[in-house]
């Protein structure tokens, strides 16, 4: 019985310093990530007056900075290369629920992929596991199925191979101090501009995919946000199919800003880095358009 309660005792104690150092080490976890922006959004470091959504072409083809400058608003860009709009919703419902909400969301549109599963497109699991040391967070990978139950309880359970996997910093697309991240290099791609219309599938369309978008829209009416829809442009005609179903699902209340097709500028790949990504030259031009469209309405 005394063997039995010393192997006891000594397994609680060495469990329980392993569950120390597994909390110190998941606290240092967020220090670690190139990609800071979620973790001020958890601390409550987020409040500004305009924020950007999106995937990459949030991120590369809208400088936040700029917008800055041009409208007099704070503002900031929490846009994720690769992310789908189930993730920006996820992004959406979090500054809201630790910042202050602000008064303009821009949100970058993904056309024609913006309600589909494309592949390219996903939920961002790998930017929540190095703050799996939060509640919130932990519980959002439960609900994923990336956690087990256990990790409620335990700091060990928190712990998986994307906990401390550091990104190093792009050669591509560094961050700005903004958030953006506008790429610096020119393409090596021979691209060419494809006249003509495309075709779009009602039934290619997720529901979940619906679901999220309608959300960040019911979130932004439920706080007063005024939220703008972004169009920007690819290195091939515009997909007015995709646009017509897009109108659909609006709120009358939300905005559309279409980039100006009439600009010889968005026909010159020399502002472009590939077929859906302008370059930080064209990401200017662009901004401008967005910051000028601001301060009309």
């Amino acid at each position: 019985m005394k063997r039995f309660l010393k192997i006891g005792i000594l397994f609680f104690t060495l469990f329980f310093i392993l569950e120390k150092g597994t909390y110190y080490l998941l606290d240092k976890a967020p220090k670690r990530e190139y990609d800071k922006r979620l973790d001020l959004v958890l601390r409550g470091q987020m409040n500004k007056d305009l924020i950007v959504l999106g995937s990459s072409r949030g991120g590369s083809n809208i400088i936040a900075k700029q917008i800055q400058e041009k409208t007099g608003l704070e503002a900031y860009n929490l846009s994720y290369q690769g992310a789908n709009v189930i993730f920006q919703d996820f992004v959406f419902k979090t500054l809201l629920k630790f910042n202050k909400p602000p008064k303009k969301v821009v949100l970058a549109i993904d056309n024609p992929y913006e309600f589909k599963n494309e592949p390219s497109l996903q939920f961002r699991l790998d930017q929540l596991h190095p703050l799996s040391k939060y509640n919130y967070i932990n519980n959002a990978l439960i609900n994923h199925g990336e956690q087990n139950i256990l990790s409620k309880l335990f700091c060990l359970a928190r712990v998986s191979k994307l906990t401390f996997n550091k990104v190093k910093e792009p050669l591509l697309n560094p961050f700005e101090s903004c958030g953006s991240r506008p790429i610096i290099k020119k393409t090596k791609k021979d691209i060419i501009y494809k006249e003509g219309s495309l075709n779009y599938l009602i039934e290619d369309e997720s529901l979940k995919h619906l679901a999220a978008f309608k959300n960040i829209q019911t979130l932004c009416k439920a706080n007063n946000i005024e939220l703008i829809f972004l169009f920007s442009p690819n290195y091939h005609a515009f997909n007015s199919k995709f646009k017509n179903r897009f109108s659909e699902l609006l709120l009358p209340e939300n905005k559309i800003l279409i980039y100006d097709s009439l600009n010889p500028i968005y026909k010159n790949k020399d502002y472009f880095y590939d077929i859906s990504h302008l370059n930080k030259k064209g990401a200017k031009i662009f901004t401008l358009e967005i910051a000028d469209f601001i301060n009309a309405n």
